[in-house]
């Protein structure tokens, strides 16, 4: 009788094992999927915001683009001069390296 009262409580213990491994088991796929759902949404977010910088940036350097256009168009020689400046800035900046 004492072996049978053995062997249930080492039926239960082993039960009891399962089971709480079983919710180990489960807590950590929740765990993961919490993550990964995280994950996703912080990366949706990151391309969202990336692609607005994006966009300011390509609009940015439009109107610099067209303001460049405009003076060019409107002071011909005074941009070459400027033009020819930058150029003699950079030749001696990268003769020095």
């Amino acid at each position: 009788m004492a072996s049978m009262s053995t062997n249930g409580r080492v039926e239960h213990a082993a039960d009891a094992a399962r089971d709480a491994f079983s919710t180990t088991r489960e807590s950590f796929n929740e765990a993961g999927d919490a993550v990964r759902k995280a994950a996703r949404v912080g990366a949706k977010e990151a391309a969202a915001y990336g692609r607005e910088g994006a966009d300011r940036a390509y609009g940015a350097a439009q109107d610099v683009g067209r303001s460049l256009a405009t003076y060019v168009k409107e002071r011909p020689v005074h941009a070459a001069l400027i033009g020819l400046g930058g150029l003699m800035l950079a030749s001696l900046l990268f003769r020095r390296r």
